[in-house]
């Protein structure tokens, strides 16, 4: 029982501390239910449950953090994809500027193993493009005057000469962005019902559980008692707490 409650302490801290702060706030949330379910199953001796309630929630919050880092690390990616600066043909002669002085109809310079600055078209030359970052296709394209050019591909073998069709900011690479975080500042109707649920769920089983122990105390009934416990732990909704947002967050990393 001591390895029993030394990890349900060490997992469960932090769940009981944001279920006694919901509780301070006058809303009941899912970590006050399982805080609670786990202190009924250490009342009824079940020290085994207890601990893989806390388990199982807290390998949820794991993973739940592991997925939302891994999507900020892609978008992290995503945004070191596109290069700083562009080769620009102008009147004086090629000049090195930063992508965001090259305006649009503005022709860029695309060498061997450079990224692409912007959305363009290809005006002269050709080459096979490296689209992967943007399609996910791994096959090079093939691109010659009158292909389209996305900001943050790689060009492979041959110069490429492209007219600018896109500003930084505007470009195929920064939409992507944009369409990332706007999902991950969004929440989904699923993630949406189950916060519902849970508002509603969570006053009512302790609500019910509460009035079942109590009745259970005047009539002096224990094995009622205990079952009005029971209720608690199996009441915990532990699937559908770690099933919506790590599906949800999994699929904006992917």
């Amino acid at each position: 029982n001591l390895l029993y409650a030394v990890s349900i302490i060490s997992g469960g801290f932090y769940a009981a501390r944001a279920g006694i702060l919901s509780l301070r706030a006058f809303s009941m949330d899912t970590n006050l239910l399982i805080t609670i379910a786990v202190i009924g199953a250490i009342y009824l001796g079940e020290w085994v449950e207890g601990a893989a309630v806390i388990f199982l929630f807290s390998l949820g919050s794991a993973l739940e953090a592991y997925t939302v880092d891994r999507a900020r690390n892609s978008i992290r990616g995503l945004i070191e994809l596109s290069p700083t600066e562009a080769s620009v043909l102008r009147e004086s002669g090629e000049e090195r500027v930063k992508v965001e002085d090259v305006k649009v109809g503005e022709t860029v310079v695309i060498r061997p193993g450079e990224k692409v600055p912007l959305d363009g078209v290809v005006t002269s030359g050709s080459s096979s493009v490296d689209e992967s970052a943007i399609t996910g296709e791994s096959v090079p394209r093939e691109k010659s005057a009158g292909s389209v050019v996305y900001a943050g591909t790689i060009n492979q073998r041959g110069s490429l000469e492209v007219r600018v069709t896109r500003l930084v900011g505007d470009d195929t690479l920064s939409r992507i962005i944009h369409l990332v975080e706007e999902a991950q500042a969004q929440k989904a109707p699923s993630q949406q019902f189950s916060e519902r649920f849970g508002r509603i769920y969570t006053p009512l089983v302790v609500g019910l559980a509460f009035i079942l122990g109590s009745y259970a105390l005047i009539r002096g009934n224990s094995d009622l008692f205990r079952q009005s416990l029971v209720l608690l732990v199996v009441a915990c909704p532990c699937a559908l707490v770690i099933s919506v947002p790590l599906t949800f967050f999994g699929g904006i990393g992917g």
